[in-house]
């Protein structure tokens, strides 16, 4: 069970999938929860985030992964 921003409201989760995403180019690789019905179609979360060092440019609406990352893949 996982809670959500309503005070209460429980989502049940019986799956996750290995996925590898592209952003800015740069391939990526995590797992996701697999959740029917979302507002959204895929979420990514805090520990993703970190793990690939993506940073959140609330100025420009985007989120950018962190140079470093690209250069890693690269040897």
């Amino acid at each position: 069970m996982v809670g959500t921003a309503s005070e209460g409201h429980y989502i049940e989760v019986n799956q996750r999938v290995s996925l590898d995403f592209y952003m800015d180019d740069i391939l990526l690789s995590d797992e996701f929860l697999v959740i029917p019905g979302l507002s959204e179609e895929v979420i990514i979360g805090a520990a993703t985030m970190q793990k690939w060092r993506i940073k959140l440019d609330f100025e420009h609406d985007k989120a950018i992964v962190d140079p470093k990352v690209a250069k890693m893949q690269l040897v």
